[in-house]
């Protein structure tokens, strides 16, 4: 029988968390140091329609992917999962191929975007309140907007570089 519980990885965990923290203390910074004049909204730079194709994108993919997976909507915590992490582990503790370095890269680079993801979240909570922030941001001029579609960017990242990452990392041999 298999067990279909949720396995969260401590140190993916752990990472997100403090890259969170790191992020939300750095919007904090940004914020402190606004200036204090407003620039001028600059019509166009919302990008609404792109993201109205993001959400549709990102509601299928979890549709989908919540109806495929044991986990069920769970699915959206796999990128802290043990079984991730056990791939990534077992990847850099393989034998030494002459693809190897490209795989490291690969690999190396797709944590480290989920890693700045996560702290690009945690900046805009507060950097947001800056209207000069979020003015001419994909979803601005409002904190709102801004934020969902920044947020929805991180919706569809968060499941691509986790795709990748199963694809290109090795299967945890017992």
């Amino acid at each position: 029988m298999t067990d279909h519980r949720l396995q969260l990885s401590r140190p993916a965990v752990i990472t997100a968390t403090v890259s969170t923290l790191v992020g939300l203390a750095s919007g904090v910074v940004v914020y402190l140091h606004r200036s204090e004049p407003v620039e001028q909204h600059v019509p166009g730079t919302e990008a609404w329609l792109p993201h109205l194709a993001v959400l549709a994108v990102v509601a299928t993919w979890f549709v989908v992917a919540s109806r495929r997976s044991p986990l069920g909507w769970k699915v959206i915590f796999a990128p802290l999962g043990r079984p991730i992490a056990a791939r990534i582990t077992a990847t850099f503790r393989a034998r030494f191929h002459v693809l190897s370095p490209l795989r490291y890269l690969a690999v190396a680079f797709l944590v480290l975007l989920e890693v700045y993801m996560a702290w690009r979240i945690g900046e805009q909570v507060f950097a947001g309140l800056d209207p000069n922030f979020i003015h001419n941001a994909w979803g601005g001029p409002s904190y709102l907007g801004a934020m969902f579609c920044h947020y929805l960017d991180g919706a569809l990242l968060y499941p691509i570089c986790h795709s990748l990452l199963r694809r290109i990392t090795l299967p945890v041999t017992r």
